[in-house]
């Protein structure tokens, strides 16, 4: 059992109409420890009210990153990964923004941003979210969120990892393995889901994992480059000028 993976994130044209760069930011691949095979995926969204979101986020996703590999390095087995280490997971994220916010001398909230976790092997999972944004699951044409987007107190806000309240609005899920797994931010999330019904759309899920289960070993990195073209298109883009950031990954065998 392996992980295919591909990801891209891209500036939308609420940004790129002003010349201002993205605050969208993922970190996603496939990692072998002993005889296992785990899937990593962080994707994270900067507020578009800061000046430092996209710094947020991208610091927010590499030290998850690490922090999560080095934590399966030690225990290969994800049913020993309890809430109170995702909370150490996200806790080192946060803090490590807020060095950076110190050192720059701005503010924590300058460097606000969601963020939406998974960590996959063969046998189980573990998936965290603060804030907006999705990750669904699934197998063939069946797809659910595994935590419905997270709304503020009020309309068009949401929660971010430099809120004081991080963990109170932190929500975590152990479950099995799914066979295919996607991480969005809210740029996609009106297109994707369906608010009424609270599903996700099997009719823009299938076609991309067949694609990435179709696609050769060797081809990983050509479907990711792929994916930003495909985010930007007008017809995507008209429904939406928020950055947007699509992780995927799909279970094979061989």
């Amino acid at each position: 059992m392996r992980w295919k993976t591909a990801s891209a994130s891209v500036t939308g044209k609420a940004h790129t109409c002003r010349s201002e760069n993205g605050q969208d930011f993922c970190k996603a691949g496939s990692v072998r420890i002993a005889d296992d095979d785990f899937f990593i995926g962080i994707a994270a969204d900067g507020a578009g009210s800061t000046t430092d979101g996209g710094p947020g986020a991208m610091i927010t996703c590499r030290t998850l990153h690490d922090r999560i590999t080095q934590t399966i390095r030690g225990a290969t087995d994800l049913s020993v990964i309890s809430d109170d280490m995702v909370k150490n997971w996200v806790t080192a994220a946060r803090d490590a923004v807020a060095a950076e916010a110190q050192g720059s001398g701005k503010s924590l909230r300058e460097y606000a941003c969601t963020v939406l976790g998974a960590v996959a092997s063969g046998g189980r999972a573990v998936f965290f979210q603060i804030g907006d944004g999705a990750i669904v699951t699934g197998s063939g044409a069946d797809y659910q969120t595994v935590f419905w987007p997270e709304q503020g107190e009020y309309a068009n806000t949401t929660y971010f990892i430099t809120d004081e309240q991080y963990l109170a609005n932190l929500k975590i899920c152990h479950a099995e393995s799914p066979d295919e797994i996607a991480l969005f931010t809210d740029g996609l999330q009106n297109l994707v889901l369906s608010f009424a019904t609270k599903k996700a759309h099997a009719g823009f899920f299938a076609p991309l994992f067949s694609a990435l289960k179709k696609n050769p070993e060797d081809g990983i990195g050509a479907l990711s480059a792929q994916l930003g073209p495909f985010l930007l298109r007008d017809d995507i883009s008209a429904r939406s000028d928020d950055d947007k950031t699509l992780v995927l990954a799909v279970r094979v065998t061989g």
